[in-house]
């Protein structure tokens, strides 16, 4: 009886095929997973941002109301100013 090698059944193959396959889709699957962490991750920045810029429009708001009684007060003190000065002035003609 002589002894013959045996062949290498074609299943390793297969098996090494199907390892490096799933070893490919496990890499790919976490890769997916990080990125869409860091999507996640972006998207709360840009809300965080949003959140600041809003915060700011705000601010900018209020500004634009207390400049805009400042010029109703300048306004009304220019009135006050020239009716100040008519009376002087009708004051001072009377002498």
């Amino acid at each position: 009886m002589s002894v013959k090698p045996k062949p290498k059944p074609q299943t390793t193959e297969i098996n090494n095929i199907r390892n490096t396959l799933a070893d490919v889709i496990d890499g790919l699957g976490q890769t997916r997973g990080e990125m869409h962490q860091r999507f996640d991750q972006q998207d709360k920045r840009f809300d965080q941002q949003e959140k600041r810029f809003d915060q700011q429009e705000k601010r900018f708001d209020q500004q634009d109301k207390r400049f805009d009684q400042q010029d109703k007060r300048f306004d009304q003190q220019g009135s006050d100013i020239a009716a100040i000065k008519e009376m002087l002035q009708v004051l001072l003609s009377r002498q």
